[in-house]
């Protein structure tokens, strides 16, 4: 009963820890504009 504790607990901590990693990248990435695209917005 431990080794499966111990198991779905590692399980849930990579989980967890990859899905911030990938948030952090969502957050590193450049936001550009939904209409044209660019990173540096003129059309608005």
């Amino acid at each position: 009963m431990a080794m499966l504790f111990a198991l779905t607990s590692g399980v849930g901590y990579l989980m967890i820890m990859s899905g911030i990693g990938k948030s952090m990248l969502d957050w590193k990435r450049r936001r550009s504009c939904p209409s044209c695209g660019r990173t540096p917005c003129s059309c608005s």
